[in-house]
Parts: structure tokens; sequence; C-alpha cells
């Protein structure tokens, strides 16, 4: 029990270890409160049709100092780097990576052919074809063998699928538009792992 408690301990002391002037009661929170509305207020104000037009030109400047903790950047065009590998690549809005870079960003469910069924594999390589295209080399989770029980099955809903934790031998050169989606990985008992598919669909 104690185990599942230990971030929360750490949070709590890394709280107590803020300086608040000895400000108590109420102050620190109402300061940050004040602060998100006043932020807030100004960004509805810059927003409006009668805002002046030479405020208005202040908005690229406000947009880049108080950027939404939930902003979405809708360029998914690729940006050109040198090289021929990539450390990662953002497509629709997702951050890909080899398994080398970073594991949980390498996890995904692609389609190895355009009739064939969606599989999960880890990224291997990201490989520059030209400025606007890139080749990524994934080697798919063996299936799970015959003989171990799959607890997900009876959880269609979570679109949950258990392979073994070995990669195949086998590597998949697919393109960005064959991925599926993210997955995220959870490995347990029996050398047994579950890709749980992340879609935004």
């Amino acid at each position: 029990m104690s185990w599942w408690c230990f971030p929360f301990e750490r949070l709590v002391g890394a709280l107590q270890k803020i300086n608040t002037n000895d400000h108590i009661g109420g102050v620190l929170e109402a300061t940050i409160i004040k602060t998100m509305t006043r932020t807030g207020n100004i960004r509805r104000w810059l927003r409006r049709p009668d805002c002046p037009e030479a405020v208005r030109q202040l908005k690229v400047l406000f947009d880049k100092c108080f950027i939404p903790a939930n902003a979405v950047n809708e360029d998914d065009t690729l940006r050109p780097m040198k090289g021929p590998h990539r450390a990662y690549v953002k497509w629709d809005g997702v951050n890909y990576s080899p398994s080398s870079t970073h594991a949980g960003n390498a996890t995904i469910v692609y389609r190895p052919s355009p009739t064939g069924r969606p599989l999960g594999g880890q990224i291997q390589q990201i490989k520059n074809i030209n400025s606007d295209s890139v080749q990524l080399h994934v080697r798919p989770f063996e299936p799970l063998s015959k003989m171990l029980y799959d607890p997900f099955l009876r959880y269609p809903h979570l679109l949950a699928t258990t392979y073994s934790s070995q990669l195949q031998e086998r590597v998949d050169v697919i393109s960005l538009d064959d991925i599926v989606a993210h997955a995220a990985r959870f490995d347990y008992s029996h050398n047994r792992t579950v890709l749980v598919n992340l879609s935004r669909d």
C-alpha cells in the first residue's frame, strides 16, 4: 500500500517546499486564480471584433507567451532534417520515435500492407526518403501462443490485444499513412504484452 502512496507523498513534499513568503489562508490560491482569470479575459478581449488593430497586433506575441496546455499543432508537414535517420517524426499531432529514442512513442498499431489486418509492432528506425517523405521500419510482435490465456478477450471495447512480448525478426517498411494509431503497452506474466489502441477516432 505504501508503494502506491509514494508519488503522492513526493507531491506533498514538493508543495510544502514552495516558498509562500508566509502567506497562508488562501492567498496563494487566490493569486493563481486571479492570474488565470486575467489571462483568460485578455485572450477573450483580443479575439473580439471591436479590439483595436494596434492592440490586436500584439496577439501574436501574447499567443507565443501563453500557449494553452492542450494546444494542438495542426501543421503536420514534415520538417527537413539532415542525415538518413530521424529521432522522431510528428504526424497527425502525434510524435513517433524509434525504440532507441523513446520506447513509449515507438509502440504502434499499423497495417503491413494496404489490405492487411492491423498488427502491433515497435518502430526500429525512421528513415528520410526525401524532404517530405519518410519510411518507418517496424518489427511486429510475435502472436500470442495458443497455450497462453488472453484475459482481455472478454473486453472487446477496450481495443486491447495480447501478444508475445518478443518481436519477430521480420521488418515491415511502412509509410506514415499505414499507421493506425499509437498503442499503450503493458508487459505482464508469461512473456505476454498487451497493446491498447489509442486511436482518437
